[in-house]
C-alpha cells in the first residue's frame, strides 16, 4: 500500500509542473557592433509565463540591457524608436550574456497581447536585437 501512495504523490507532483511552450525562436541582431545571437522560448507553467535562452545564447555586454516585450513588429523596431512604438514593456534587466538563463514574466503582463521580444541598452538607446513572438 505503501508503494502505491508514493507513486500517485510522484504522479501528482509531476503533472503540477506541466510547462507548455508558447513562443519560440532564434535572436536577430540588429547591430554590426555586437555579438547577439542564439535561441529562447516562453513557457507558460502554473505559476505564469517564464523567458527562457538557451544554452547557444550569446550577447555582447552593455551597461543597461534590457528585454522588453512590444505590440510593434520586428521589422518597425530600430534603436531610435524601440522604447517609443509598440507600448513595450519591460520583462526583466538582462543578467546573464552567455549560455541558458531563465527570466519570469511579470504576472501583469499579457504575452498573447505582444508580436516581438526585444532586447535593448536603454542608457544608449541602443537595439540589440530581437524576435517575433511565433
Amino acid at each position: 500500500m505503501k508503494i502505491i501512495s508514493t507513486f500517485i504523490l510522484l504522479v501528482s507532483i509531476s503533472f503540477l509542473n506541466i510547462q507548455e511552450v508558447k513562443y519560440q525562436g532564434e535572436w536577430d541582431n540588429y547591430s554590426r557592433w555586437t555579438t547577439f545571437e542564439g535561441s529562447w522560448k516562453i513557457i507558460k507553467s502554473d505559476n505564469g509565463h517564464k523567458l527562457v535562452l538557451g544554452d547557444d545564447f550569446e550577447a555582447k555586454k552593455a551597461p543597461d540591457l534590457k528585454i522588453f516585450l512590444s505590440k510593434a513588429k520586428l521589422d518597425d523596431i530600430e534603436s531610435k524608436n524601440a522604447l517609443k512604438i509598440g507600448e513595450p514593456v519591460l520583462v526583466a534587466k538582462l543578467t546573464a550574456y552567455k549560455g541558458k538563463a531563465t527570466y519570469d514574466i511579470p504576472a501583469s503582463i499579457d504575452v498573447s497581447k505582444y508580436q516581438t521580444i526585444m532586447v535593448h541598452c536603454e542608457e544608449y538607446s541602443k537595439f540589440w536585437g530581437g524576435s517575433a513572438l511565433k
